[in-house]
């Protein structure tokens, strides 16, 4: 039987990931995680907590929920506070990363020449997200940034659609978010995340469709369908976005006046639709020296400008939709609101633990481009 208020073991790690405490007696715990980027755990624990177990920086916190590994990942520890009140009651507040954070500035920058290898692709855009970390973290990189002995990179798939892009010298983080979005645009849902398969090791994995598992109604995997008329979903919203519509983009590369190339894309049915519908964007894109490049960056403006069928809602954790039972973060399911059904990916979540009681905020999402 689910419980609403699960058992919650908390292991303390070195930064190579050997065990060291058991800090299962904390004051209070709040963990988020948030598809496509890197998220907090913030661990409250007493005064009397042995403070020659906390490794700084890069210990790893692991959160075990009911014996589970909590999102399938380990934290690693940034910042401890030591807290006195007034009233002389002392905690030490402990806040730690998702290993996702290790590929954003300051972490880690595509340290390339525009044009280079390392510095741009063509590829399927799984395989591009897994060559950047590749590139800057693991194997193809130098001595000094190689941590391919402590994090892992999962085999290629080739399972998203090709992308055209150069990103010399940018956040790493941000370029593969970028990716991901451009995939997402051409109709595959492309999702990364760094787990732990062990409490030793870290892999980075790329996913498609979803981030978890399909529960969507009538084929997956333990269909769910969320809904206020479920009792499971708190809040929710839907709406049809025109306002930030691109039907045509101008995109300029190298050069300077007349000289400058160009690359430029548009939709026709689109613009036809109404009478003002030219709507327009420049798109500032120097990396580029040929005017291929050009226009698929203009196409992927215009690509990116479509209208949107947006769902927001609060999936409520309840008897029949349990959280870690029936759902998890990052799964597939089925809504049903507004007289309307969609399929949407609960991408985000926020869980609290205080005294016992465990919190649930939890959100999922669906964006339709028309």
């Amino acid at each position: 039987m689910p419980v609403s208020d699960p058992t919650y073991q908390i292991t303390i790690s070195d930064p190579f990931g050997v065990p060291l405490v058991d800090a299962s007696n904390f004051v209070s715990l709040k963990y988020s995680r948030v598809v496509n980027n890197w998220s907090t755990a913030t661990l409250v624990l007493p005064a009397t907590f042995p403070q020659q177990y906390l490794r700084i920086p890069d210990g790893r916190i692991g959160i075990w929920r009911n014996g589970v590994l909590a999102t399938e990942t380990t934290w690693l520890i940034k910042k401890p506070t030591w807290t006195r009140t007034a009233s002389g009651n002392q905690t030490i507040t402990i806040e730690a990363d998702t290993p996702l954070s290790l590929l954003k500035e300051p972490g880690r920058a595509v340290l390339y020449l525009s044009g280079t290898a390392n510095a741009q692709t063509a590829t399927y855009a799984d395989d591009a997200i897994k060559a950047i970390v590749r590139a800057n973290a693991g194997t193809g990189t130098s001595e000094a940034r190689n941590i391919a002995a402590y994090l892992s990179v999962a085999p290629n798939l080739a399972l998203a659609p090709t992308v055209d892009k150069q990103f010399a010298f940018r956040d790493c983080l941000k370029v593969m978010q970028e990716l991901a979005a451009t995939s997402a645009e051409q109709g595959t849902y492309l999702a990364f995340d760094i787990v732990a398969p062990t409490p030793d090791t870290l892999e980075f994995r790329t996913y498609t469709g979803w981030r978890g598992t399909d529960h969507r109604f009538p084929n997956g995997s333990n269909p769910i369908i969320i809904g206020p008329e479920f009792g499971n979903m708190g809040e929710c919203e839907l709406s049809l976005d025109y306002r930030d519509e691109i039907t045509y983009a101008n995109a300029r590369g190298r050069g300077e006046g007349a000289d400058r190339l160009i690359g430029a894309a548009q939709d026709d049915a689109r613009i036809g639709a109404s009478p003002f519908g030219w709507r327009e964007k420049f798109v500032n894109a120097t990396q580029y020296t040929t005017s291929t490049g050009l226009e698929a960056e203009a196409e992927a403006a215009v690509r990116g400008g479509r209208p949107r069928l947006a769902f927001r809602g609060r999936i409520l954790d309840v008897p029949g939709c349990r959280y870690g039972v029936h759902w998890a973060w990052g799964d597939y399911v089925t809504v049903q609101a507004f007289g309307q059904s969609f399929d949407c990916r609960i991408d985000a979540i926020t869980v609290t633990v205080q005294n016992g009681k465990e919190n649930i905020d939890a959100w999922l999402r669906s964006d339709t481009v028309l």
